[in-house]
């Protein structure tokens, strides 16, 4: 009896933000390649209709809540597809077809390459002409490919493996250096030319700088000692006490109070704070929580600072006591791609229901800090995700709360407090001259 030829699935993932107009269209066209088995957009925190618009044409979406860059989104689509085989798309194309979709993902359902990428028209990109050919002909000659940034792509997710890769517009160069790196076979395929959203000069002076920056990254010609900076939230990115700004407003000042008399007496743990003031946040919405967000204070220069660190390459991170729906807020405001944080539970109507997400951070034992989220279990995890080093790993924060992070990482900067960190800092620009 003959044998049925196994048929090999392809995952198509779209990265969006705000492509309510464009990316219903690029879905359509993927839906005509019969190799393609699923279509997942990856909404990157969009604040238009772009969820809507996907799921009107039929894709799957995981959304972020906020935005945290393309290269987060890729990361989340391999992460999330069903299928090894994965073609990348971007969502604002405008002359996508079938047929190119099909050429680009031939080469590695026949097993003549595990990495192919979408070459257009030297026309169409001013930063490929002018910045990456030249610069790569330079410190990497290996790399022969005429249109390196294009974000049209397709990989076998096995032979690939996304590990470390960039948050912003560095990312699609980064992939084809790390494929370099791993030897992979690599297959270039004409799309002929590009019609896309264009960017500002503007834009594109920044792009350049970001993929300048990770081409000599990669390839190891600059570097910096520290890769991580981990920040508390508050009195630390922000000027108070969240908490205690919303118990002014909802009128829980006194149970704060009393419980924080009872933890300091030793009669409760610190967690036990958490726990009991959630339900304070029942039937509110995000957008509720986050207009009274809106008043607290963003600490002097800490969008300053974290847009400069994003610049250089740092990972960055929040790790905070505070409510999610405060921290999610604030992590948008100054676009920190990942925080760790008490997790507020909601219901089908997305309003918070008053009750705590198990924490995977619990430090129900008290044999640390007692807190909800204990920031060494959180910061320790962290590390092993990101592959990042103790000694490679700058805290930031205001005092007593901050210890179990500050025993995490190898230097600690307390913020405004004359006791905890290993250097004491007033301003917030310091954590510039000390992560470096």
């Amino acid at each position: 009896m003959k044998k049925n030829k196994k048929v090999t699935g392809v995952s198509c993932i779209i990265p969006a933000f705000n492509e309510e107009q464009r990316v219903g269209r690029v879905i359509a066209v993927a839906r005509r390649v019969s190799e393609i088995c699923e279509i997942l957009v990856i909404d990157d925190g969009s604040s238009d209709e772009t969820v809507a618009a996907a799921r009107k044409h039929g894709a799957r979406v995981v959304r972020h809540e906020v935005n945290i860059g393309k290269g987060a989104a890729l990361r989340t689509g391999a992460r999330h597809a069903k299928h090894d085989h994965l073609v990348f798309l971007d969502a604002d194309l405008g002359n996508i077809t079938p047929a190119k979709i099909k050429k680009l993902i031939a080469p590695l359902l026949s097993g003549e390459a595990d990495f192919v990428k979408a070459a257009y028209d030297i026309s169409s990109g001013r930063v490929t002409q002018l910045v990456v050919r030249p610069l790569l002909k330079i410190v990497c000659p290996t790399v022969k490919l005429d249109y390196p940034l294009s974000g049209e792509f397709a990989l076998h997710r096995r032979k690939f493996r996304f590990g470390k890769i960039e948050e912003g517009w560095g990312v699609d160069i980064q992939l084809v250096l790390q494929a370099a790196k791993k030897k992979l076979a690599i297959r270039e395929v004409s799309f002929g030319k590009k019609e896309h959203k264009h960017q500002s000069i503007e834009n594109l002076a920044e792009m350049s700088k970001e993929v300048i920056r990770t081409i000599l990254s990669e390839t190891k010609l600059i570097s910096h000692r520290h890769k991580l900076v981990i920040f508390d939230l508050d009195k630390t990115l922000i000027t108070g006490s969240s908490i205690e700004f919303f118990a002014k407003e909802w009128g829980f000042t006194k149970e704060l109070n009393s419980l924080r008399r009872k933890v300091a007496r030793g009669e409760i743990p610190d967690r036990k704070i958490t726990q009991s003031l959630a339900c304070h946040f029942r039937g509110r919405t995000q957008r509720e929580i986050s207009a009274i967000c809106e008043k607290i204070p963003i600490s002097s220069h800490a969008a300053r600072v974290i847009e400069v660190l994003r610049q250089q390459r740092y990972k960055i991170r929040i790790i905070s006591s505070a409510f999610s729906p405060v921290v999610e807020y604030f992590a948008g405001k100054l676009k920190v791609p990942y925080f760790v944080c008490p997790i507020l539970a909601r219901d089908k109507s997305k309003r918070f229901t008053g009750k705590l997400k198990v924490s995977p951070y619990d430090d129900s034992s008290g044999k640390c800090c007692g807190l909800w989220v204990c920031k060494k279990k959180a910061t320790q995890r962290l590390l092993r995700k990101l592959g990042v080093k103790k000694d490679e790993t700058v805290a930031v924060g205001d005092g007593k709360s901050d210890r179990c992070l500050f025993e995490a990482c190898g230097l600690s900067l307390g913020y405004q407090t004359k006791k905890w960190g290993d250097k004491k800092i007033g301003n917030l620009s310091e954590v510039l001259v000390y992560a470096d």
